[in-house]
């Protein structure tokens, strides 16, 4: 069946009023311009890349566990995360007066972990106590026994007590921006 120009007109403006064309269903009309529209934006929100660091949302992963370079040689911290728990300690030598070169460990009293980011503060060990806030980031080198694999990167607090045995508000602190390189394994 033949129509003409005008009758042609009128279906087409009578499809555009109640969502359909000739010969198709009701709304096939309305989702397919919806796709035609959504489908560029949605390809486009795919591609973008977010605002958001991906590190930033990253979780720890059991891989990370391990020995981490501190400030000199035969000295290192131990990161354990185990079920998402955070333990581990800093293993260092003494440089006072009455225990240079006694090995010290200074276990982590407090943590906290999320995502990426970790805190950490120690036990006082010879008036001394340390405390971290920071991530560890995947580092240049490909293989994970090698070193440098994994960087604690960071603000790093070493807090000297005037009391000496406790913590307390009136301590020095000294503040320092690190990066802790993985050992290899």
């Amino acid at each position: 069946m033949r129509r003409s120009k005008s009758q042609l007109r009128r279906d087409s403006q009578h499809s555009w009023f109640h969502g359909t064309v000739a010969g198709a269903r009701p709304c096939t009309w309305l989702v397919a311009m919806l796709s035609l529209y959504c489908l560029p934006v949605m390809a486009q929100m795919r591609t973008t890349p977010s605002a958001q660091p991906q590190s930033e949302s990253v979780a720890l992963t059991a891989d990370v566990s391990g020995s981490y370079a501190f400030d000199h040689n035969n000295e290192s911290i131990e990161i354990d995360i185990h079920h998402g728990k955070l333990k581990g300690y800093i293993a260092r030598l003494g440089d006072a007066e009455t225990d240079k070169g006694t090995p010290l460990t200074y276990f982590f009293d407090h943590t906290s972990i999320h995502g990426n980011q970790l805190q950490f503060a120690t036990k006082i060990v010879h008036g001394l106590w340390y405390s971290f806030d920071g991530t560890i980031q995947r580092g240049d080198v490909q293989e994970r026994d090698e070193e440098g694999y994994y960087v604690l990167t960071g603000q790093l607090q070493v807090h000297h007590p005037s009391s000496g045995d406790g913590k307390s508000s009136n301590e020095i602190v000294e503040q320092r921006t690190v990066h802790y390189k993985s050992l290899a394994q």
